[in-house]
């Protein structure tokens, strides 16, 4: 059977990582207290068990405890990137092109808002990662989000849903 993290990859790769960023910060909440991390596990299937259980291992074995982002995460964001780049560049897909065009202005003034040093130094896939989680988290603490922002969200997931479904055409032929 399938995990969860399993069918969201397969689905929609952009949901599933950050599905992954979730998890890793649930774990964190848990202080990585076994008991913790054993009632949290109550209720789940067991393969999703497991792998929440093999994501706060490696979360721990990583020395990622206080922040970051697994290794298989990171190769996630890698192929996020590299999709983007062929579907921006030799593949031109008119859809993921257009897509990209609407949400560019917003994630350059994402990229105006980081620190200094950070400035210019995110691939645009991990630009629209940041901004959809920071949303996310807004969201979940039942944070106030602009309307500015809601509009600029607009655009990023529909850059986002194109990313997905060039990612579902390519590496799965549909």
């Amino acid at each position: 059977m399938a995990t969860t993290a399993e069918a969201k990859r397969a689905a929609h790769i952009v949901e599933y990582l950050l599905f992954v960023w979730q998890m890793e910060d649930a774990v964190r909440a848990t202080g990585f207290d076994p008991e913790v991390l054993d009632r949290m596990c109550e209720g789940m299937e067991d393969a999703d068990a497991e792998w929440l259980l093999d994501l706060a291992h490696d979360l721990d074995h990583q020395g990622l405890r206080a922040a970051g982002h697994v290794a298989h995460a990171h190769e996630t964001l890698t192929e996020l990137a590299l999709l983007h780049d062929l579907l921006s560049g030799p593949l031109e897909d008119r859809t993921y092109l257009t897509a990209y065009q609407a949400a560019e202005p917003y994630l350059r003034d994402l990229d105006a808002r980081l620190a200094p040093g950070r400035r210019g130094r995110m691939h645009p896939a991990e630009q629209m990662m940041t901004a959809l989680y920071g949303w996310l988290v807004l969201r979940l603490r039942r944070e106030p989000v602009t309307l500015e922002t809601e509009a600029a969200l607009v655009a990023i997931k529909g850059m986002a849903n194109a990313l997905a479904r060039g990612h579902v055409r390519i590496y799965q032929g549909s």
